[in-house]
């Protein structure tokens, strides 16, 4: 069966195209009788609005565009749950996009955007993204963009993220406290700019405390897996490594794969904290002590700044919100 048009209800119901329009947009001009007729006609027929002729009737799509590089178990569920709270409840629609990580396949997206006339983008950058020139296509055709997450530092569109900094530093700075001095740090490609900010704050901490930056104590990994060779013989040959520091709850759920393998206690034998969503701490045993970094709130305060940039726009915009975290104090140190 075909799709039902507006022009089938008008037909159908005897009433104009016009009037169909009005009352499924519930106009005050039509009666609340003729506008159930409408509604239970539509109901029955399965019709569904057009959003490309909307959007060409009334220049406004209601559609954002969420674009992630990657589906995972950690952060990004509750990251999405966020976004999407907040969009329900503003008469907006989310689409969203995984990019695999692709540069590639980011800027294919972004032209997909640009087709289905999305009125904004909330997009969280590839690993292999280093520049931000595939997104001017959308300032040029007035399409609000917030990078979120894994963003990149520029002056042209807004961000909101946490202060990886700070997050890896007040981390690190609480081991310290806790008497440790010989501290594995585990951290993603040092090519990333998060990873590379959550490295400084490791560092900072270190030096504020007059303790040497080993080399050998900063790990990097692509991913997780690369933690299977090179984990177990730091661990199993260096033996005065008494507290580790990671930097996603992805690398600490690999992290304590490999200590439990080892049949080391935690705390007993080795200390361990992370940057977390704050959801896996609590599915282990014992239960890690964390920095929240809460995906939920990231997601909501990306989308808020989002929505108030299109609905708002003679308003001033600051260049970004930085989603505050906390230590969460459990028992892994």
């Amino acid at each position: 069966m075909k799709r039902v048009t507006i022009k089938d209800l008008a037909k159908i119901l005897s009433l104009s195209t016009s009037t169909i329009s009005r009352a499924l947009s519930d106009h005050p001009d039509i009666s609340e009788a003729t506008k159930n007729r409408v509604r239970i006609a539509a109901d029955e027929f399965n019709y569904t609005t057009n959003v490309h002729a909307r959007f060409f009737r009334n220049q406004n799509s209601r559609l954002i565009a969420l674009v992630l590089p990657e589906l995972n178990m950690f952060f990004t569920p509750n990251l999405i749950k966020g976004i999407n709270k907040t969009i329900v409840s503003s008469n907006y629609s989310l689409i969203t996009f995984i990019s695999n990580d692709s540069y590639k396949r980011e800027k294919e997206i972004i032209k997909q955007c640009m087709s289905w006339a999305v009125e904004g983008v909330l997009i969280s950058l590839s690993k292999e993204t280093f520049d931000l020139s595939h997104l001017e296509a959308l300032t040029k055709a007035n399409i609000k963009c917030v990078l979120l997450d894994k963003v990149l530092d520029n002056e042209q569109f807004p961000s909101v993220t946490i202060d990886s900094i700070e997050a890896s530093y007040q981390a690190v700075s609480y081991l310290i406290k806790k008497g440790h001095r010989n501290i594995l740090g585990i951290f993603g490609n040092s090519n990333f700019n998060i990873s590379q900010e959550r490295i400084k704050g490791y560092e900072k901490a270190m030096r504020e405390n007059n303790i040497p930056i080993l080399k050998e104590n900063i790990v990097s990994v692509d991913k997780s897996k690369n933690l299977d060779f090179i984990l177990p013989p730091i661990l199993n040959h260096n033996k005065n490594i008494t507290a580790i520091f990671t930097m996603s709850d992805e690398l600490l759920a690999k992290s304590l794969y490999h200590i439990n393998s080892l049949r080391l206690s935690i705390p007993k034998d080795i200390s361990i904290i992370s940057i977390s969503d704050g959801d896996y701490p609590y599915l282990t045993h014992p239960q890690i002590s964390h920095i929240k970094d809460s995906g939920s709130k990231m997601g909501k305060s990306a989308c808020k700044f989002l929505l108030n940039s299109i609905t708002k726009p003679s308003l001033s915009q600051d260049s970004g919100l930085i989603v505050s975290t906390k230590l969460v104090e459990l028992e892994s140190v």
